[in-house]
């Protein structure tokens, strides 16, 4: 009998153990998750008052990775130095004004890490050190491109060295791709930093190709072999898995995005015979479920954050390497989902002021990372006849040509036949015929039907490249100035005059009397083109 109540009570006394730590864990989550807001709260501040913030992602990523291990005390102390960090200010950089290219380059070399050779401190964990560093490296590669230099490294890249076999790499791989339940109450994963080495692969890092490191055929095999093997059949994704039953604990859109890079061309053509891309459809549904989640509130920061990478990311995956794969319905989804994304960025992120984005809604500035967005039209074909073709079909077949109005003045009855259909964002009249080869060229006017919040891609075009030359910003979270810089010189378009509805008409009655036909094509808000209306005297 006193066996039995000893071992009831031992029982209990487990039982109230356990539960104190259930308890404790989830207040734990619920403290971490506040300061996580506050963070990207200042983190945006900080942005916009022209802080380098560069590394305060993976830094982020650093402490939830000692989270997920258990490492509480460790993980909590930096979150709470880092807090203090933002607060104060103290240590933080103040990014220069550079006279010059050379500045800058010093100013970003400086940043090495002597020790490791990383582009971030090494308190933080070994698995935060490379995407960061490959940043760096890429926007310094583009700086020394433009000046004509050689780009040359103060420190060797020493931290490679931990992973440079098949062994170690898979060790690496492992650790950072299992994971605990914590992690699973944040937005993002240690598994980004798997995605991360994938660099190496798939042709985007320029740390081999400037021959600052140099990984063995069989370890790129070894690499690429892991990640074939850890791709889920179901989702056709990639993603963290649970340490205990190895599942996949979530459909991650982010890493799945980058990660498929390293076995298709951007065509959607598999790079490597002996890694065939697999489960494209279920790869493009699984999408499409991911996107369809709602906008997070504008206030949750940290789970913006995320949705915009998603969102983006998983815009490029679709349009550039699944594609194929999808059924007709499943591409009207996607539309209306990319529809979505645009309207919400430009009602939430745009800037009218500065003519650009900020990556959080709300922003007081623009900032790099933000107008990064820009690259989501180059995705959808708004920037190319030829892709936009590929998308959604040739503008020819496209456009509903509504015939030729006879009038001898214009007035809002007549443009209305074309201005009035719902689809419609805005109008570019025509110097002479419109060129369906590039519908950005030869515009005599832009005409918005309606106050609308999105921009012609013309005029968006152009304000970005006034904001890109004048902006102080030359490095983001992940984004660089000269990353959008190039992004917005590969344009070819030709600058418009902008006018709304009153003025538009008036100014289209001037070009007709002035030329006796005017040609005009309405847009939707992802720039196709759907109708065409000939105006003569």
């Amino acid at each position: 009998m006193i066996i039995r109540m000893k071992y009831k009570k031992t029982i209990i006394i487990i039982i109230l153990v356990l539960v104190a730590f259930a308890i404790s864990g989830f207040f734990l989550v619920l403290n971490t998750k506040s300061q996580v807001k506050d963070l990207f709260r200042m983190n945006k501040e900080l942005q916009e008052a022209g802080y380098y913030m560069g590394d305060f992602e993976f830094k982020m990523m650093g402490i939830l990775y000692w989270l997920d291990k258990g490492e509480f005390y460790r993980a909590l102390a930096h979150l709470n130095k880092l807090h203090t960090q933002f607060e104060t200010k103290k240590g933080l950089i103040k990014m220069p004004k550079f006279a010059n290219k050379d500045e800058e380059i010093e100013f970003y070399l400086n940043l090495q890490n002597p020790k490791t050779g990383a582009f971030i401190d090494d308190i933080y964990p070994y698995a935060t050190y490379n995407e960061v560093t490959e940043n760096i490296i890429n926007h310094l590669d583009t700086l020394t491109k433009e000046s004509g230099q050689t780009l040359k490294l103060k420190y060797l890249l020493k931290y490679l060295d931990e992973i440079n076999t098949p062994e170690k790499l898979k060790v690496f791989l492992d650790d950072v791709a299992y994971v605990g339940w914590i992690s699973t109450k944040f937005p993002q994963t240690s598994y980004v930093f798997a995605r991360s080495i994938l660099s190496y692969s798939n042709g985007e890092g320029v740390i081999e190709e400037k021959g600052f490191y140099k990984f063995s055929d069989e370890w790129k095999q070894a690499l690429l072999q892991w990640f074939y093997e850890n791709q889920d059949s179901e989702t056709g994704f990639w993603g963290p898995r649970s340490r205990d039953g190895h599942k996949l604990l979530e459909k991650d859109l982010t890493n799945t995005a980058s990660i498929i890079k390293a076995f298709v061309d951007k065509d959607g053509n598999n790079l490597n015979p002996s890694f065939s891309l697999r489960y494209g459809s279920q790869m493009f549904k699984t999408a499409l479920e991911v996107m369809s989640e709602p906008a997070p509130d504008v206030d949750d920061l940290d789970e913006w954050h995320e949705w915009e990478l998603k969102m983006g990311k998983g815009t490029y995956m679709l349009t550039r390497y699944v594609w194929q794969y999808a059924l007709e319905e499943d591409k009207a989804r996607a539309k209306e989902l990319i529809e979505n994304l645009v309207r919400t960025n430009f009602a939430n992120c745009y800037i009218p002021e500065e003519g650009a984005f900020s990556y959080y809604p709300n922003g007081e500035h623009a900032s790099l990372d933000g107008s990064g967005f820009f690259s989501i039209f180059k995705d959808i074909g708004a920037l190319s006849s030829e892709k936009q073709g590929k998308l959604w079909g040739a503008s020819e077949k496209l456009i509903t040509d509504l015939g030729t109005q006879k009038t001898s003045v214009l007035i809002e009855k007549d443009f209305e036949l074309i201005s009035g259909k719902k689809e419609i964002n805005s109008l570019r009249v025509y110097k002479t015929e419109a060129d369906y080869n590039n519908l950005m060229l030869g515009v005599y006017a832009i005409i918005y039907p309606d106050k609308s919040s999105i921009l012609d891609i013309i005029e968006l075009t152009a304000k970005m490249k006034k904001w890109i030359d004048a902006t102080p910003l030359t490095m983001g979270n992940w984004t660089s100035k000269e990353e959008v810089r190039q992004e917005l010189e590969a344009v070819d378009f030709e600058e418009a005059p902008v006018y709304e509805k009153p003025a538009g008409i008036e100014k289209l009655n001037t070009f007709l009397q002035e030329n006796g036909k005017a040609v005009v094509v309405g847009f939707d808000a992802l720039q196709i083109p759907r109708y065409r209306i000939t105006f003569e005297l």
